[in-house]
Formats: C-alpha cells, sequence, structure tokens
C-alpha cells in the first residue's frame, strides 16, 4: 500500500507516523507532507528518518490512501483536487471539513465501524472530546438506551497544536521570570487559569467545540435528536483532555451492571471506587473511566470522570484503526 499523511510535522501527524510504523505492516511506501508550501526538510520520528515533502507535490503521487492531519484550510483546498486527480484514492480526514456532510462516515472504529463501507473515497475522524466521551458513552448506550448527557471538558493546551503548547510554556518563562504574561494563540491568559471558550460562540453563546460535540456525537451513535449540553474549558494541563459526564438511560441503573458493562468495554480501562487523572493517559491511547455516580438528582442517571490523550484515541490512533478497519472492509 503507498500510503501519504500530510501535516505529519505536527503534534498528531508524528503522533500518527508512528502509530503507522508501529502498527501497519502492509504500508510500502510512505511519503511525509508538511501542512503548508515550505522547503523539503528532514525528520526523525519513532528512530526513523524521512523527508517531508512540500504540499505542492502531493498530487504528484498515486496514493492507494491519504491520511490529513492537518488544519481545515489545509483538507478543504487539498482533498478535493487530490480526489479529483486520482480516482483510485482514499482519504482519512481529522478535520472538521468534511464531518458535517451527511454523505461522509464519521467513525469511531470501536462504536461505528460498519459505517466505514458506505464511504465515498472520504472517511472522517471525529473531534477529540467527542471520541473520548463517546468511549464510555456508546458501550452504556447499548446495554442501557441514552436517552441524554451533559459535560463539561476540561481540554489541554496541546489541543492547539504545538503553537498552544508554545503558547503556555512561554508563559510559564515570563511568570517566572516576573515579565508578562504575552497571549496570541488563546483567547486569555492560560496559566494559572481556566477558560470557558474554545472557538468562536455562536448566537446562543455556544462555542465552535460545543456545537462539533453535540453534531458529531449524534451522527455517530446515530441519534438525531438525542438531547446533549457541553461546556468546553481550556486549562492549563499540557496534554491530555478531562471530562465529566452526566448521562440519563431509558433502563434501570444497578451500579455492577454498569461496572460490568464498562469493564468489558474495547479501549476502555475502568476505575473501580476510584478516578483516573491526566498522568494514567499520559502515553497510551486508552479511555480512562472512573468516579462513577448515580445521580440522585434525575432517575436513571449516572455521572462518570473520564480522561484521555487526545493526541492519540482523540486523533491519531483514531486515525489509524480507521486505515485498519478500511484495509478488512
Amino acid at each position: 500500500m503507498k500510503l501519504g499523511i500530510v501535516g505529519a510535522t505536527g503534534l498528531v501527524g508524528s503522533a500518527l507516523v508512528q502509530e503507522i510504523l508501529t502498527n501497519v505492516k502492509c504500508v510500502s511506501d510512505l511519503y511525509l507532507f508538511g501542512s503548508f508550501k515550505k522547503e523539503c526538510e528532514w525528520v526523525k520520528i519513532s528512530g526513523n528518518r524521512f523527508i517531508v515533502h512540500d504540499i505542492d507535490s502531493l498530487l504528484s503521487y498515486d496514493f492507494d490512501v491519504v491520511l490529513f492531519a492537518a488544519p481545515a484550510e489545509v483538507s478543504k483546498q487539498w482533498i478535493p483536487p487530490l480526489l479529483e486527480k486520482n480516482s483510485q484514492v482514499i482519504v482519512i480526514d481529522g478535520s472538521s471539513v468534511y464531518r458535517n456532510n451527511p454523505e461522509v462516515p464519521l467513525i469511531i472504529p470501536e462504536i461505528n465501524a460498519e459505517v466505514i463501507r458506505n464511504h465515498k473515497r472520504i472517511i472522517t475522524s471525529p473531534n477529540c472530546t467527542t471520541t473520548l466521551a463517546l468511549m464510555s458513552l456508546a458501550p452504556l448506550h447499548k446495554e442501557f438506551t441514552l436517552e441524554s448527557f451533559e459535560l463539561c471538558s476540561y481540554q489541554a493546551a496541546s489541543g492547539m497544536g504545538k503553537a498552544g503548547l508554545q503558547e503556555l510554556e512561554q508563559q510559564c518563562c515570563c511568570w517566572v521570570n516576573k515579565e508578562q504574561l504575552q497571549v496570541s494563540v488563546f483567547p486569555r491568559k492560560l496559566l494559572f487559569n481556566a477558560i470557558p471558550q474554545i472557538g468562536i460562540f455562536d448566537s446562543l453563546g455556544n462555542s465552535e467545540e460545543e456545537q462539533k460535540i453535540v453534531f458529531e456525537s449524534r451522527k455517530i451513535l446515530n441519534l438525531s435528536q438525542l438531547p446533549i449540553f457541553a461546556t468546553c474549558v481550556r486549562i492549563p494541563a499540557l496534554t491530555c483532555h478531562s471530562i465529566a459526564i452526566t448521562a440519563s438511560f431509558e433502563a434501570e441503573l444497578r451500579v455492577e451492571d454498569i461496572k460490568r458493562t464498562l469493564k468489558n468495554a474495547p479501549g476502555v480501562k475502568f476505575y473501580d471506587n476510584t478516578y483516573p487523572d491526566v498522568y494514567d493517559a499520559l502515553d497510551n491511547s486508552l479511555c480512562h473511566i472512573g468516579r462513577l455516580r448515580i445521580n440522585p438528582i434525575r432517575k436513571n442517571t449516572l455521572s462518570l470522570w473520564v480522561v484521555g490523550n487526545q493526541i492519540l484515541k482523540g486523533a491519531a490512533t483514531n486515525m489509524r484503526q480507521i486505515l485498519e478497519q478500511l484495509l478488512i472492509t
């Protein structure tokens, strides 16, 4: 298989390269591309040295599959001509560009892998927060039938890529040196702060991130009217998102049944009578779930604490899993 990866030098892109090298054995040719125009450069990823090609050369190759781990504007500019130029290529896109398109499968392989067969040469991967939330809710929905859910996410600086990490690190240095904190990537100072805004707000006061969670969750679960309410907060963690979820179900809930379901769910690590934190998720792709409580305020309602690495399962690992599923479909 001849495989291309666009955005290969970003946080998600470099993690995706490692995922492919470690897990996908049928790749005969692997080509890496930057997200924007620039001179070719050499990079070292997972002990291997690669040349990163200028994206302008993307259309010069006949790929079987191309994975986009790049900003939305890159996907919007390059995917249409790529599909037009090569009638056989299949694209797996990690950006938001095609997620709202009803013709494009939106996939979390543990949840709706069967939908991949409906692809029309584009498959897309969800927003990282959506993925981590549904990894906990989908197995419960299968068992108890989900009626609604609310969540509050606490999202790391690296959700904004390398620029987000750099800004937080620069603010740390400025604080140590008693200099004024500089702001350019985030809407306000992130150091020692919590910012309840990720993306611009709509007319109802919902941020872009919150809107994505609502739409994408409904699409993946195939529940077009599911009531969902989200609040997304940026915090000064480096990596890994944490989510507090409250979910209501049709069936009567018993703690032992919930625990059994979560313990047997794929890609999940359940913490019985305790809870995970960011350090548990730093170097793995599992969705870590704990602090299970039956909510006394609403009937058949529970609360969970969920932590996951948004660069891995929230993005790179999920895209690699989509590729593997595509190969066996």
